[in-house]
């Protein structure tokens, strides 16, 4: 109880400082016991988590439930993103902003599942933190013998709104599936973390967002947050419709309502209820994710490198947690320093940023008349502030060539 005071007073006291300063708040350092044992790279992760759903796209002949599925993927995931892998119950808690060149790999199966959903599959996953200023994440997800891939790259800017912390993204997802030669064009929406100084925050997404399918169907989201007053939490609607109608009510094939954080129901055009996905069910559970052992990862790997701060965080000892977070960190500065006085500049190791000219976007084309169909400023915020970021299979085959080798000891320096 004591210890629950202490860190309520604490809170305040980072509240109050945080209310003087203006702008993004990315840079600020947060206090110990608000933070979660794992890294920002990790976050990618949750789209993979359900391999059954990941892949689902790809065995599914009409392009109407086509587009459904990768909604119910899109819906799926976020419980968990936002929450950053807590339930419900125990509220959400701060991921470490990674360093950069930060990495991060894991893999999903189903295929030791014994249930009518399993499909065999495997997605593995691929994140890097490829700036740090401002901070950007980029991912790949891949179920190689299913043909569906995504890759994504965001940058987070925080802000504070009373005692709120908005949380806004620029950047965007692209999921392909290889059969159909489909490419999907996903947003990432914003978050706010409520209720901060309850102790027991909660994120809620707000406004509206749309999935665009290049085989011409178009799923729109509206979030719609708690009310002040009262009200359910995390809730939203959402319909399946054909791009080209551009009535202001377009005819729903599907439609979508719920939480996305516990369930949710589809119904078809003529209102009849087709599914409720429960996120509670445990046919609709995660697989678990399998990881190298830290001891066998690369210096650069997130799992190696905050090993110690993750232990400290999970045993509630402060003091160490400020200690080897501050000894990464501290080590991250110097090493920029260097690169400076150098004259160097740090080079990716998995993903390339992709100009906004010439040859190197050649490929990009389906991904631009999918942007196109937006609104002019949701499809800026889709595009991003820092760039666009694209995996590198040559990269890839680098790394592996180099059995994971890398050009610096350890981003300790």
């Amino acid at each position: 109880m004591v210890a629950r005071l202490g860190n309520m007073s604490a809170l305040k006291d980072f509240l109050s400082f945080l209310a003087t300063v203006s702008g993004d708040i990315s840079h600020i350092t947060a206090p110990p016991f608000i933070l979660a044992p794992q890294s920002l790279t990790q976050f990618p992760s949750y789209w993979a988590e359900r391999p059954f759903l990941f892949t689902a796209a790809a065995h599914e002949s009409d392009p109407e439930k086509r587009i459904l599925l990768i909604l119910k993927l899109y819906l799926a995931s976020l419980q968990r993103q936002y929450y950053v892998g807590r339930t419900v119950k125990e509220g959400l808690k701060k991921p470490l902003n990674p360093y950069l060149g930060e990495l991060f790999f894991a893999e999903f199966s189903d295929q030791d599942i014994t249930d009518e959903k399993a499909t065999g599959s495997k997605v593995r996953v691929i994140a890097e933190q490829v700036s740090h200023h401002p901070p950007t994440t980029a991912c790949f997800l891949s179920a190689d013998d299913d043909g569906v891939r995504a890759e994504a790259y965001s940058t987070q800017a925080t802000t504070l709104c009373g005692t709120s912390i908005m949380i806004r993204q620029s950047g965007h997802a692209v999921l392909t599936v290889d059969k159909y030669n489909e490419t999907y064009l996903l947003p990432l929406p914003d978050v706010n973390a409520r209720s901060i100084i309850s102790g027991v925050p909660w994120p809620e997404l707000n406004g509206t967002y749309k999935i665009l399918s290049s085989s011409g169907y178009t799923a729109e989201m509206r979030f719609v947050g708690k009310g002040f007053w009262g009200g359910e939490r995390n809730c939203f609607e959402a319909s399946v419709y054909r791009t080209t109608d551009k009535a202001e009510n377009p005819r729903a094939i599907f439609t979508l309502s719920g939480s996305w954080s516990s369930k949710f129901t589809i119904s078809n055009s003529k209102g009849k209820e087709v599914e409720v996905f429960d996120l509670s069910d445990p046919k609709n559970a995660p697989a678990p994710m399998s990881t190298r052992p830290v001891s066998e990862q690369n210096a650069w790997e997130s799992q190696k490198a905050w090993a110690r701060t993750f232990e400290a965080i999970r045993k509630a000892d402060h003091g160490e947690v400020v200690k080897q977070k501050s000894k990464l960190e501290n080590a991250q500065r110097e090493m920029r320093k260097r690169e400076r006085a150098e004259g160097r500049t740090w080079e990716t190791m998995f993903f390339t940023k992709v100009d906004d000219s010439g040859e190197a976007v050649a490929s990009e084309d389906v991904v631009e008349s999918l942007l196109d169909q937006l609104d002019p400023a949701e499809a800026s915020r889709l595009r991003g502030i820092h760039g666009r970021w694209r995996f590198a299979p040559e990269k890839e085959q680098r790394w592996i060539s180099g059995n994971g080798s890398y050009r610096a000891p350890s981003p300790f320096g």
